[in-house]
């Protein structure tokens, strides 16, 4: 299997032919001086991978939560089931946050394009998850913001009175309300 990875406007006839069909792939994808790729797709998590050490890297983009660590968890499970790493090697990286988990070698297939390929499947499926989120949340706030008829009062409907609600006034006459249930005596 071989991927083909197109960077700028170069030429179709300088690529050369390739040995099979190219898989398109689109994504975020920046190359660092040292020859680390750097994939931005994800809105959670940022994923690097070290060509020279053999690791792919998940990072946190802005907060660590058990929401990054589920989609950690999720990436390198996916990474896992399609061959792509070694599933003993996934730990926890020596930024506050990350993961990793290390690649084999292979004199079959070119592991970094495959690991790309996996990697924009993983992104394309993950976006469902993400758009739902959003989704939820919108909704959630709009019913705050602008709720229905059912969940809400026009000024005035509630009649006035001296007591509402399940907290009575004066009722309390200590902190957390406790005080008669130790007595001295």
């Amino acid at each position: 299997m071989s991927l083909t990875i197109k960077i700028g406007d170069q030429p179709e006839e300088e690529q050369g032919p390739p040995e099979h069909d190219p898989i398109p792939v689109q994504l975020n994808i920046r190359k660092t001086v040292d020859g680390n790729i750097l994939i931005f797709d994800h809105p959670d998590i940022d994923i690097t991978i070290l060509p020279e050490k053999k690791k792919v890297v998940a990072f946190p983009k802005v907060r660590i939560s058990d929401k990054v660590y589920d989609i950690q968890d999720r990436f390198f499970k996916a990474l896992f089931e399609k061959g792509v790493i070694k599933q003993d090697s996934v730990q926890g990286g020596n930024v506050y946050g990350s993961m990793e988990a290390a690649y084999p070698d292979s004199e079959e297939v070119s592991v970094l394009q495959t690991l790309i390929l996996v990697i924009s499947k993983f992104v394309e499926e993950e976006k469902k998850f993400v758009d739902f989120d959003d989704q939820v949340e919108e909704e959630w706030e709009n019913s705050l913001s602008d709720p229905d008829e059912e969940d809400s009062t026009e000024l005035g409907e509630v009649p006035q009175s001296s007591q509402k609600g399940s907290i009575r006034p004066g009722y309390i006459y200590s902190p957390y309300g406790i005080s008669s249930i130790y007595r001295y005596e």
